[in-house]
């Protein structure tokens, strides 16, 4: 584990992070990843919300 993610918490349950992924500091659980893959729309996500809000 890099020691950058070793002073983060996870931003969904507080535990120690693991790995930073979507945008989010995650711990292993697979329900705080699926909450990061959500938040942030999965792959790609943050150009997903850039062309909506382009279109309007």
């Amino acid at each position: 584990m890099s020691d950058w993610i070793e002073k983060e918490k996870c931003q969904f349950c507080g535990k120690q992070a693991k790995r930073f992924m979507f945008a989010a500091f995650v711990c292993e659980s697979e329900e705080c990843l699926e909450e990061a893959r959500k938040e942030r729309g999965g792959p790609g996500g943050h150009q997903a919300k850039k062309w909506a809000l382009e279109k309007e």
